[in-house]
């Protein structure tokens, strides 16, 4: 606070260390949607490229993070990927 102040700080806050570790990230990006089975985990469809009829469906098919709360979009792909699976289901390929 001290340094701030010194500094011309006009308002200086405290932010406690938050008590629930993990409970404000949002963990992203641990199963890459991509084209390219040796840098991503699954494909554009959420189908994974190397265990057939395994479809993951969170945010962590996302490559990066973007700015601000990422649930609706997660919820989007999620429409979106159920929608694919109960195509392929209806064309017998799963």
């Amino acid at each position: 606070h001290e340094l701030l102040l010194a500094s011309g700080a006009k308002k200086v806050t405290d932010n406690p260390v938050n008590d629930n570790p993990g409970g404000a990230v949002h963990l992203l990006g641990t199963a890459r949607m991509g084209n390219d089975p040796t840098t991503s985990v699954i494909d554009k469809y959420h189908r994974a490229h190397d265990v057939k009829n395994l479809f993951i469906v969170d945010g962590s098919s996302f490559v990066t993070s973007g700015r601000g709360q990422p649930t609706m979009t997660i919820q989007a792909l999620a429409f979106r990927a159920a929608d694919h699976i109960a195509d392929f289901a209806r064309k017998g390929e799963i």
